[in-house]
């Protein structure tokens, strides 16, 4: 399809010039059959190549809009595009967190160890309640490890928001090889839960 265009557009301007040809041979060199013969032919032949491109295009498009697959399949790919991304995202929702059981010690990937245990209520206010999380972390490797409480998160799951953090006494910092952190963490909710409590990529469920 691309080579009968360009051979078109070829014989076109082929023909303009036999037209510029037959004008100069009319006028300049006074030539008057010659020219008018050339300049007729070449008019000639670029309207019968006007109409055959025409034709070209218009059987193009007629091809086109009565192929009900030329449009779909454009869209179909379009969906199949946006299905396999929703897919992927899914896929990556479900695996940011590993679900374990409160009070279920977890290994993490530098070696220390952290366990927490089920949220209690702790105090119960007219707009909100505040829970409390006791969390355990071990540093069970060689090395120095770093840990921060305010990593831990409690998640409202009627909610789907985190509660807020209002521990005094929070820890972040380096703990040594042998040594052990228990920390108790206070939450601020609005909700009656069930509660997740998440870390690192863990999740402590019921």
């Amino acid at each position: 399809m691309n080579m009968l265009i360009a051979l078109l557009v070829g014989l076109f301007l082929l023909t303009f010039i036999g037209v510029v040809v037959g004008i100069v041979l009319l006028i300049v060199r006074k030539e008057k059959w010659a020219g008018i013969i050339v300049a007729g032919l070449s008019l000639g032949i670029g309207f019968c190549i006007m109409i055959a491109g025409l034709n070209l295009v218009t059987t193009n498009l007629l091809q086109t809009f009565s192929n009900p697959f030329s449009f779909s399949s454009y869209g179909n790919g379009l969906d199949n595009y946006s299905d396999d991304y929703s897919q992927g995202d899914d896929t990556e929702s479900l695996d940011d967190y590993i679900d374990v059981s409160y009070g279920e010690e977890v290994i993490l990937e530098d070696e220390s160890s952290i366990t927490i245990s089920k949220p209690e209520m702790y105090r119960e206010k007219a707009d909100y309640d505040v829970y409390k999380v006791r969390v355990k972390f071990e540093n069970t490797s060689n090395d120095t490890v770093s840990f921060s409480s305010d990593d831990v998160s409690l998640y409202d799951n009627a909610d789907e928001e985190y509660g807020e953090q209002i521990t005094e006494k929070s820890f972040s910092g380096d703990v040594q090889p042998g040594e052990t952190k228990e920390l108790v963490l206070y939450y601020e909710v609005y909700n009656f839960g069930p509660y997740d409590v998440e870390y690192d990529n863990y999740n402590w469920t019921e």
